[in-house]
This record gives structure tokens, sequence and C-alpha cells, in this order.
């Protein structure tokens, strides 16, 4: 039973670690110009509302091929959102999984706002 808890309780803090709120968000973008952003919702969800100067890349679409489109360097800072954070944490572990370094949600994505 506590082998389970400890699991559960490191894969929980593992998974926040990454998640960063708006006015963080604003600040990183203030400072570094070179972060990227990406909206990883559907095309219709990105032509409909989308962050200022972020990107579109579905979800179901986050390859080596596509990313590598915007983010030349694996230690560039990543920012991804989707409509309430949930597409965006499986895009940051898709992300950590093909080397970026600096994978961060957008905690709450663009409803959060």
């Amino acid at each position: 039973m506590k082998s389970i808890f400890y699991k559960m309780r490191k894969r929980l803090f593992r998974s926040s670690e990454n998640n960063i709120n708006y006015k963080t968000m604003e600040k990183m973008l203030k400072d570094n110009s070179e972060i990227v952003v990406i909206d990883v919702r559907t095309r219709d969800e990105y032509r409909y509302n989308h962050l200022k100067k972020a990107v579109n890349v579905p979800l179901q679409d986050i390859c080596k091929e596509k990313v590598e489109q915007f983010v030349n360097n694996k230690s560039c800072i990543i920012i991804v959102y989707c409509e309430y954070g949930g597409r965006s944490k499986k895009a940051v572990s898709k992300l950590n999984k093909m080397g970026y370094e600096n994978v961060y949600n957008l905690d709450g994505g663009i409803q959060g706002i």
C-alpha cells in the first residue's frame, strides 16, 4: 500500500513540475523572445481563438518533423497549451520523449487565463 501511494505522489509531483501559470508565461515571454508557444488544439479551435505568437500543431500532429519547423534547438523553451490543460500535458510528455529539455504546460489552458 505504501509503495502505491509513493508512486502516485511521485507521478503527480512530476506532472505538475512543468506547469506554469499565465502570469509566469507572460513574464517569460517578455524576458525571452526566443520562446516558442505551441497551441495543441485542433485547427478550428486555433482559428477561433489563440494566444499571440502561438503556432498551431494539433496534439495528434506532434512529431519531430512538425516541431522542428518551429524549434531549432532541443534546449529552447517551449510553452504548450490547449483548452483546459489535458492535451497539452500529453504534448509535454511527447516533446520530452523527443529530447526537448525545457517544455512547459500552461496550467488550465487557454480557459485558465
